[in-house]
């Protein structure tokens, strides 16, 4: 997956007032931790009318035509995630190992990547979002403890 690629989802998320979080390895990737991930894995809040700026923000993308703002609005504990397989990969979770949007709003930091305002979490968070049973997650948490170990050892580092 391409660095330009992601920046430009964001950006038109940015554009159209999207509420969302990146997650997944391109957050980990902000948190230190480089490695390589196909996908754009983005967490959103359950809703009809950020489902709308969804779908705004991704007209660049032919499938996004496909996509129904009504699919936006899950029932609690029961989320489903939406998929886009175009020129960009991307998933839409409403959910990740148990955690929602609200659920992770202590852990949202925002960052600016060349000139693109990201939403991201923290390591906390993002350590929340990791299950046990994927391996790729085991890694990323074996990772992600490392460097919030660093960074709390660290005396002048600005700890996640």
């Amino acid at each position: 997956m391409e660095h330009a690629g992601l920046l430009k989802v964001l950006e038109r998320f940015q554009a159209e007032g999207v509420q969302y979080v990146l997650v997944g390895g391109h957050a980990v990737r902000l948190n230190g931790f480089v490695r390589a991930t196909e996908d754009i894995a983005i967490l959103l809040p359950s809703s009809i009318d950020n489902g709308r700026r969804v779908i705004k923000a991704l007209d660049f993308l032919a499938s996004s035509k496909e996509l129904r703002a009504d699919w936006f609005q899950v029932p609690p504990g029961e989320p489903e995630n939406i998929r886009i397989a175009d020129d960009l990969l991307i998933d839409l979770l409403f959910a990740a190992n148990g955690q929602t949007y609200e659920s992770l709003q202590q852990h949202i930091r925002k960052l600016t990547v060349e000139g693109v305002d990201v939403c991201t979490l923290d390591i906390d968070g993002l350590l929340k979002t990791k299950t046990e049973y994927r391996e790729k997650d085991r890694i990323d948490r074996s990772a992600l403890r490392r460097i919030q170990e660093r960074l709390e050892a660290s005396p002048d580092a600005d700890a996640s």
